[in-house]
């Protein structure tokens, strides 16, 4: 199991960084991989079932989503200045 490897590794480097976060990657590993069971028995494309996880993290993650999308807007706005499709400001 990758996490236990992880935790391994964490013990070894950092004993103190043990607790909470390794609880809680233990946790996320087993209920991703109960999705991931539940999606790959049914079938769903793994690009399917990645895009989904993303999709369902940002909805929990709001301001994430928030910053992504403001750095996306930045950034096509830079490519039509570049290209010369949108005048500067």
């Amino acid at each position: 199991m990758m996490v236990n490897k992880q935790k391994q590794d964490t013990e070894k480097s950092n004993p103190q960084a043990m607790g909470p976060t390794l609880d809680l990657a233990e946790a996320m590993y087993g209920f991703l991989a109960k999705a991931a069971s539940i999606a790959a028995e049914a079938g769903v494309a793994p690009e399917v079932f990645t895009s989904a996880a993303w999709q369902a993290y940002l909805a929990a993650a709001p301001e994430l989503a928030e910053r992504l999308a403001e750095k996306q807007f930045e950034e096509t706005l830079e490519e039509l200045r570049k290209t010369g499709r949108m005048a500067k400001a």
